[in-house]
């Protein structure tokens, strides 16, 4: 009868050793059986908004002898700078990525070369 109860105490024994030894890793998250799929995911939005511009000009000019040059120079941006980066890190060391060149300057620019050239044609009469 010993000898019957030790079997099943052992057989016991070692079916709990297998459910804990299957159990712990599960538990632990560490392996992958195949059957779940690790799934690393993010999600970046980045609004932007921009304005009207209004670039109206009027130019005059009056007078028996008058003159009148313009030269406007329009150069105008409503736009925003937008650099979102995503980056993830899964399964690597902090310091493996590395950002060169990465900014969000916007130049705006504008030439205006305007020459004016202004005379008085006139002539000239005496009379006496």
């Amino acid at each position: 009868m010993k000898c019957i109860v030790l079997k099943r105490l052992l057989l016991l024994a070692g079916m709990a050793a297998l459910v804990l030894g299957l159990a712990v890793p599960a538990l632990a998250g560490g392996t992958n059986t195949g059957n779940a799929q690790n799934r690393v995911g993010q999600e970046t939005e980045q609004d932007a908004e921009s304005g009207e511009v209004d670039q109206s000009f009027e130019g005059s000019s009056t007078g028996d002898n008058s003159n009148l040059c313009l030269a406007p120079s329009f150069v105008t941006n409503t736009g925003n700078a937008q650099n979102a980066i995503d980056i993830i890190e899964d399964s690597s060391t902090a310091g493996d990525f590395e950002f060169d060149e990465v900014s969000s300057d916007i130049a705006v620019e504008g030439t205006n070369e305007t020459t004016c050239e202004q005379e008085v044609n006139q002539a000239a009469s005496a009379s006496g």
